[in-house]
């Protein structure tokens, strides 16, 4: 999946020393965060099972279309953060920290993620609110066991294919873990991909649950801050 015109420069090149910086997502990027985004998780098991029979290209669509407005809602704050080089769109993700106040029915009227059912059809917005409710309420019960401390969650992690293995995603992830170090703070994730396990781990995140679903396993992970 391309950003804009052209690959993000010569990676090969590219050393941990270079000046990259972590920034807030700019608006003029959300669609281009929106469509790295829904490349990237578009074979991801929960949401191949969310759109149920639709073909790649709905799913595509599908998810262009909620993740930008998803990153939308979140514009406002520091929440979206990315990576450029050149100009281009190379790493996204985004750090929910506890003062951030969640998404209400005035947030989704905003951005029209409440057009959901009439553009995609019932089916696949009641497997999406499904699928929050079951995130949310292990999220809870992860949280709970813990002692209930106030935590961030990453979510949406990707980086720019023709920029992966070359350290970025870590590079500017490990950014915004020193700010939930400074904060005290632990970091919250989930994933269903099993090699994101050992990405997360390296980075000081360990496995804290698994559940088995009917079409992938999902493992909720935890890293505490560092002191």
């Amino acid at each position: 999946m391309k950003g804009r015109a052209g690959s993000p420069g010569n990676w090969s090149t590219w050393t941990a020393t270079e000046a990259l910086s972590l920034c807030t997502l700019p608006p003029e990027s959300l669609r281009e965060a929106s469509r790295l985004a829904a490349a990237a998780f578009e074979t991801s098991p929960p949401y191949v099972a969310l759109c149920g029979d639709c073909d790649r290209a709905w799913r595509l669509q599908f998810l262009q279309w909620f993740f930008e407005r998803n990153f939308r809602i979140r514009a406002a704050g520091p929440v979206n953060r990315a990576v450029f080089r050149d100009g281009r769109l190379v790493a996204f993700f985004m750090f929910v920290t506890p003062n951030v106040p969640d998404i209400g029915l005035l947030d989704m009227l905003r951005t029209g993620l409440l057009q959901a059912p009439f553009l995609f059809g019932p089916g696949v917005v009641k497997r999406l609110l499904s699928l929050k409710a079951e995130y949310e309420r292990v999220e809870q019960e992860i949280i709970a066991a813990h002692g209930n401390p106030p935590v961030c969650r990453l979510e949406r992690m990707v980086v720019h294919p023709d920029a992966q293995g070359m350290g970025i995603g870590s590079y500017a992830l490990g950014l915004a873990l020193k700010e939930a170090d400074a904060a005290g703070l632990p970091v919250l994730l989930s994933t269903q991909e099993e090699r994101n396990v050992r990405f997360y781990s390296r980075l000081g995140f360990e496995v804290v649950r698994t559940d088995s679903h009917d079409a992938y396993t999902s493992w909720a992970m935890l890293r505490q801050p560092v002191r």
